[in-house]
């Protein structure tokens, strides 16, 4: 049985209307009625600002782009994430003899992740949401791309056995009311909840950055300037936190680091750095331009001027930068249990 959104939302790949199935959207296949169709257009037809494109449902309540420039940078940070966690896509204890019967991915993005859980889950419905309808076409049958803003109150169907997050900083005015509150209010008792983020905060052991270069300066004004926006880039270093008040139980968290470039001597460190250099240096344009044009005043010229020094200070394996990853996971526990203490994961 499928799981509907039932009010709120814009869908490309399915539409769904208050007590209706859901009715996907194949081009070419089917036809829509004038409304439908302006609706299926409206969410596609995205506004264009400082060279690139940006979500068109609800525009304005994200500040990075959605072109297709910020697509591949989007998949490659997703293969940097499998790799840094070893090649897992998740944490949480699910289980291939008894798979989860639904899985809600919030923020899906390009719908990665989605995608390969739907693959290793094939009897598994997987619903994903997001502002931007940039999710591929050609998906396996039981994973469904709706455009959807889960910032405001979610309505579904059924409830879900695994909720997940990946890389939502900048997203939310809250994380604990608008997700975290929200997820516990939305699985099944014994559910589980992960989140897989990471701040704008770079960090070193070896004091090999500059407090005050280029580079250090960019993260600092990036978190400010979201913070201004409503927005705040800094989100994971709260999430376990946002889990317990919540009412999650087993609530576990592991931190890895992800190399900013090469300069790990370990060669498995070493390629996720160049794969996370790389990340950065194709969204570091992205990232920059509404927040800093809209907080600052500063043009996309004298963006780009600014960003020649931190690119350069970011390719610099003399500077051992990292930026820590939070994973946590939590379990929706069932009517009167009592918490019983967990080892942690790994």
């Amino acid at each position: 049985m499928a799981v509907c959104l039932t009010h709120h939302l814009q869908v490309f790949t399915i539409f769904s209307l208050p007590s209706t199935a859901p009715l996907r959207i194949l081009a070419g296949t089917v036809s829509l009625s004038p409304i439908l169709m302006l609706k299926a257009y409206s969410v596609q037809n995205f506004p264009e600002e400082f060279g690139r494109t940006y979500h068109a449902y609800r525009a304005g309540s994200y500040a990075f782009p959605n072109d297709q420039l910020e697509r591949e940078r989007l998949d490659l940070q997703n293969e940097a994430l499998v790799k840094l966690f070893g090649e897992r896509l998740y944490f949480a204890p699910l289980s291939r003899r008894a798979p989860p019967v639904n899985i809600l991915d919030i923020a899906t993005g390009t719908g990665d992740w989605a995608i390969k859980m739907g693959d290793l889950f094939p009897e598994t419905e997987v619903v994903a949401t997001d502002l931007s309808p940039i999710q591929p076409r050609k998906v396996p049958p039981n994973v469904n791309f709706y455009v959807e803003d889960s910032s405001e109150p979610w309505d579904y169907s059924q409830p879900f056995d695994y909720i997940h997050t990946r890389v939502t900083s900048g997203c939310w005015a809250s994380f604990k009311e608008q997700i975290a509150d929200q997820a516990f209010q939305t699985l099944k008792p014994g559910g589980w909840f992960e989140s897989q983020e990471y701040d704008a905060i770079i960090m070193s052991d070896d004091e090999s950055l500059p407090p005050n270069g280029p580079l250090a300066t960019w993260f600092r004004e990036i978190n400010e300037a979201s913070e201004l926006m409503g927005r705040p880039t800094n989100v994971a270093a709260h999430v376990r936190e946002a889990y317990v008040q919540a009412g999650f139980v087993d609530v576990q968290e592991r931190i890895f680091k992800m190399p900013m470039n090469g300069w790990p001597k370990d060669e498995r460190l070493k390629e996720l750095g160049r794969m996370w250099e790389r990340n950065f240096l194709m969204g570091l344009s992205g990232f920059s331009f509404t927040l800093f044009n809209r907080v600052y005043e500063r043009t996309p010229a004298q963006i780009e001027v600014a960003l020649v020094d931190v690119r350069r200070e970011l390719i610099d394996t003399r500077i051992h930068a990292y930026i820590p990853i939070h994973v946590i996971i939590g379990r929706k526990p069932f009517p009167g249990e009592r918490p019983v203490p967990r080892v942690p994961f790994t």
